[in-house]
């Protein structure tokens, strides 16, 4: 099956990611893959996440297509092309949440002293912004507070769909690199990171809250720079709402 998707020439889609550089966020791109893709009876709701890689960037304007076949268990197989270039591939499940193995959430707890604000850490600026503060660090990690704005164009009726979460993820692992820069050149360093990869990604709740305090811990898998993975989790109301592991490219 084959489905169209026209990206947008500008508006809010593109609002804080980056200023004077807008491209369409990874996960706002996978948002419009899901909405294409899914199956009347699931809603809308995608489970699981089996992998997805973002392979080029997409910028306003552009129009996709989007090839794909089914997967055993209500799973879709995808590939997003631009003029016959790929730009996205990957793989996810629609249907109910998956049941909770376990609530435990991984929590860094070394107090952090010093850091820079947030937005000097990195380029995104709301709605795009979702990390709030640092709550601690780790040698290998972090954990911060984040939350989806309301005013976020992938919140509909107040909440967005649970993987949007995975965006706050990736900016929280953008934060833990620019506070070692900063430490590292003795100020803060701000650099272009995105989201490039994902793996293994379970969701334990079909949506998240917009302006919902969102616990979000990262946790240092492997590097090779610019490349750099990731083990996320991400908890809402004290509920571990999603978990997995993903990968980002350091710019410059």
């Amino acid at each position: 099956m084959t489905s169209l998707i026209a990206v947008p020439a500008d508006g809010p889609l593109f609002e804080g990611h980056f200023p004077g550089r807008p491209i369409l966020p990874g996960i706002a791109e996978l948002a419009l893959v899901a909405d294409a893709l899914s199956p009347v009876e699931a809603e809308g709701s995608v489970s699981a996440i089996p992998f997805a890689r973002f392979r080029g960037v997409v910028l306003p304007g552009d129009r996709l297509e989007v090839d794909s076949s089914p997967r055993a268990q209500g799973g879709v197989r995808f590939e997003v092309k631009r003029a016959g270039e790929v730009v996205a591939n990957g793989a996810m499940t629609f249907g109910d949440p998956r049941a909770r193995e376990s609530t435990a959430v991984a929590m860094a707890s070394r107090a952090t002293r010093g850091a820079p604000p947030i937005d000097e850490l990195i380029p995104h600026r709301p709605p795009m912004l979702f990390v709030d503060r640092i709550l601690g660090e780790a040698d290998d990690g972090l954990t911060c507070l984040a939350r989806i704005p309301g005013a976020c164009a992938l919140v509909t009726r107040g909440s967005t769909p649970a993987f949007v979460g995975l965006e706050a993820a990736a900016q929280a692992a953008a934060v833990w690199e620019a506070l070692a820069r900063s430490r590292a050149t003795g100020g803060p360093s701000a650099r272009t990171g995105y989201l490039v990869s994902l793996r293994d990604v379970v969701l334990y709740r079909p949506t998240l809250p917009a302006d919902a305090d969102l616990i979000v811990s990262i946790r240092l898998v492997a590097t090779a720079p610019p490349l750099t993975t990731y083990a996320v989790d991400a908890a809402v109301y004290g509920e571990l709402a999603l978990r997995g592991t993903i990968g980002t490219y350091l710019t410059g």
